[in-house]
């Protein structure tokens, strides 16, 4: 007899973070090594020179930190979620790799250092709910980096909130690592889009699996759907940056157009 699920809601929003271990397994399906091999070389293009230090906002498992710190760079991560910090940073400690993690706002967050190249990958940047949060955004990445610096945003591609087609981007997938089974679902059929406020709200679930049995944690999340034209008027706005690119995937041969290839919009700003 089949043990049953176990159902673990939470009202707050973004609670999904706070399960590192969960989260860790759900998303390593990328290829990292690849994906940065793109944002190094497009930061260099702008910046004229190697890049020796790297920032990851809501960096989360720290994926691309930790390459990029085993790659030899000055290789630091942020996140507001107090779990995911200690988490990755074990992570990081347990390589003997050359960076910290740390506990911050993406909106507010300051040190000492500057940085190469600042960068916000997945639904990061989409968690900065109004005009003000991501010129908040905008400010904050500008102090962090050196003059000439770079800036990388990886988020999804418009297309995917202004019309009824299949997302670009899959929203039900499942990994697993030894004995746990992830099933991730980013949405699905719970996506409610408000046109007038360009807010998504959806339902995050993962259903984890193990030999003591399976539980589904299910959370609400919002995300900000912002156009192009709006992200275009921001940074005009913001006065700390120029628009030097636009990608559609990790390629540097994919430019921004709408073809169905390109499911990612990835802007490369520029400090002024």
């Amino acid at each position: 007899m089949e043990k049953p699920i176990k159902l673990i809601r939470a009202d707050e929003v973004r609670r999904t973070y706070s399960l590192p271990e969960i989260y860790d397994i759900a998303f390593d399906f990328r290829d990292v090594p690849q994906q940065v091999n793109f944002l190094l070389d497009i930061a260099e293009t702008y910046l004229g020179r190697k890049i020796t230090s790297a920032l990851e906002m809501a960096c989360g498992p720290g994926y691309h930190t930790r390459e990029m710190a085993r790659r030899g760079l000055i290789a630091d991560g942020l996140d507001l979620e107090p779990n995911m910090v200690a988490y990755t940073q074990k992570l990081a400690d347990e390589e003997g790799l050359n960076c910290t993690i740390h506990l911050g706002d993406m909106r507010s967050f300051t040190t000492e250092k500057k940085y190469d190249l600042v960068y916000c990958l997945m639904a990061s940047f989409a968690q900065l709910e109004t005009n003000d949060d991501i010129l908040s955004n905008f400010a904050c990445a500008a102090d962090l980096l050196a003059d000439g610096g770079v800036y990388i945003i990886s988020t999804a591609h418009p297309r995917d909130f202004y019309g009824d087609d299949q997302a670009s981007a899959k929203i039900n997938w499942t990994m697993a690592r030894g004995y746990t089974k992830v099933e991730a679902c980013w949405g699905g059929d719970d996506q409610q889009f408000d046109p007038m406020t360009e807010i998504d709200d959806i339902v995050v679930s993962f259903t984890v699996t193990t030999p003591l049995g399976t539980t589904r944690y299910e959370f609400p999340d919002r995300y900000r759907r912002c156009s192009i034209m709006t992200f275009d008027a921001l940074i005009k706005l913001s006065g700390r940056f120029e628009i030097v690119d636009l990608y559609g995937d990790f390629d540097k041969n994919l430019k921004l157009t709408n073809d169905s290839v390109c499911w990612r919009f990835i802007p490369i700003l520029k400090k002024k």
